[in-house]
């Protein structure tokens, strides 16, 4: 239970802090996409939260932005995918032990994004794993590409929260403060992204990356394109291409 909440408060002082803004990748030592083979990615269903933040700083879930980012990052994915000739396999609405199964490896790949984020990007580094970017969801993860035909999945997480108007008004307040020399930092909306290519035949990450900071509003079409293309464009998509690595692994 200790080490859960570490990992939690960690990742959300991660979203929150105003340092290490923009992308920044990862990927599996030396790996590259097979040369043999055609590369089919499935895509998951990304898993998206929007919500506003209250003038507490605490998240407040909204259904309706959800279901539009949701419907944008979708269409997104599709013109980044064709942009790129890259041969997505969309995933039809699945029931049963299927549905099952996605939602499984949906909450592990959760699990397992905060545990890098924590490791390789937050500072508490791991002697076992120094110098070197090797983290797996297991080769169950197989179970995926017998499902679906595919040969490696995208996994996308996205939280977004919105400044509330009160939220807005207290930051006026906190800058105003500065003028009689009493200061009050009050931090306004937070937008983290994460994504991951895996091989299912092994479950290995081999390629991950972070987008912290907004790229637009993710509710419109335009804000979902531009963070898509941000934290998609590192990510290797033809038959023996290396990832692109914007950080070496530490």
């Amino acid at each position: 239970m200790g080490r859960t909440i570490t990992i939690a408060l960690a990742c959300a002082a991660f979203a929150a802090s105003p340092v290490l803004a923009g992308t920044k990748a990862m990927t599996a030592s030396g790996y590259a996409l097979p040369k043999d083979k055609p590369v089919t990615i499935v895509l998951m269903r990304p898993d998206t939260d929007v919500g506003e933040l209250a003038a507490g700083g605490l998240p407040q879930p909204n259904a309706d932005w959800t279901k539009a980012a949701r419907a944008n990052i979708a269409e997104a994915l599709r013109a980044n995918g064709a942009a790129k000739k890259i041969e997505f396999k969309f995933i039809d609405e699945q029931s049963g032990d299927a549905a099952q199964l996605m939602a499984d490896y949906t909450a592990l790949h959760k699990s397992v994004a905060d545990a890098i984020i924590v490791h390789k990007y937050y500072g508490a580094k791991l002697p076992t794993k120094k110098g070197k970017f090797d983290w797996t969801m297991g080769p169950g993860a197989q179970r995926i590409g017998d499902l679906s035909g595919g040969n490696y999945a995208l996994f996308l997480y996205t939280r977004d929260n919105f400044a509330s108007a009160s939220r807005k008004g207290m930051q006026v307040a906190g800058m105003l403060g500065c003028i009689v020399g009493f200061c009050v930092i009050v931090t306004g909306g937070q937008h983290v992204a994460y994504a991951s290519l895996v091989e299912l035949s092994s479950g290995n990450v081999v390629w991950f990356n972070v987008l912290r900071g907004s790229k637009g509003d993710i509710r419109e079409k335009p804000g979902a394109q531009g963070m898509i293309d941000s934290i998609m464009a590192s990510m290797p998509t033809q038959p023996g291409e290396a990832p692109k690595a914007e950080v070496a692994a530490k």
